[in-house]
């Protein structure tokens, strides 16, 4: 149960440096962003008449990316479990 429970928490770490990352470059490229007006201006018969904000994933994606990392995180810890116990054993640090 202690593999299952690091596992769990190894991967919502992962899930939410990658979150918080995602939003940190939104941010930032947002506060840095300057439109060029004057280029917009000289195009104007070519401006969309509707605007598109982007799409997003299905949430489906998020459960198995999710479930995905548990299982490597589980894999490798249980390795390194292995493989901790048998350096023990034959004495090499």
């Amino acid at each position: 149960m202690k593999i299952i429970s690091k596992s769990l928490l190894g991967a919502t770490a992962i899930h939410g440096i990658y979150f918080m990352t995602t939003m940190a470059i939104g941010y930032v490229k947002t506060v840095n962003y300057e439109p060029d007006w004057e280029a917009a201006w000289a195009n104007v018969e070519n401006l969309p008449s509707e605007v598109a904000f982007g799409s997003a994933p299905s949430p489906l994606l998020y459960v198995g990316s999710f479930l995905a990392t548990v299982l490597a995180c589980g894999i490798i810890l249980s390795m390194h479990d292995k493989f901790s116990s048998n350096s023990s054993e034959t004495g090499v640090s």
